[in-house]
């Protein structure tokens, strides 16, 4: 008979691994995180594009400092495709960033904004 604490153990990590831990996300396609940096202003920015699953989708409204990188975690993005950067500084614009179908699957690709 095992004693409780390693029933409580066993129990623990079965449910960690049914429940999913955090990894590599489960995707339909090759797929990638993004790190923006941000020049020399301060502001404001969401992605626009196709996530893992093929399915156009916009990212939650990021904030970035000047000369700082923000990586977008839990947000994954096909590869092989351009995303749509919308960057709200003192103006409003818009940048495109190709991430190549050759990034390794599970990679995070820096997009710098300027």
């Amino acid at each position: 008979m095992l004693p409780q604490w390693r029933k409580t153990m066993i129990a623990t990590l079965v449910a960690g691994a049914v429940l999913g831990l955090p990894g590599m996300a489960h995707a339909s396609s090759p797929s990638v995180q993004v790190k923006v940096c941000n020049g020399s202003r301060s502001g404001n920015f969401k992605i626009h594009g196709l996530n893992q699953h093929d399915a156009k989708v916009s990212s939650p409204l990021y904030s970035i400092g000047a000369v700082q990188c923000r990586l977008v975690e839990n947000w994954w993005w096909k590869t092989g495709q351009t995303l749509s950067i919308t960057v709200r500084t003192t103006t409003l614009h818009v940048s495109w960033h190709d991430i190549n179908s050759n990034e390794r699957n599970g990679s995070t690709v820096r997009l710098d904004l300027n």
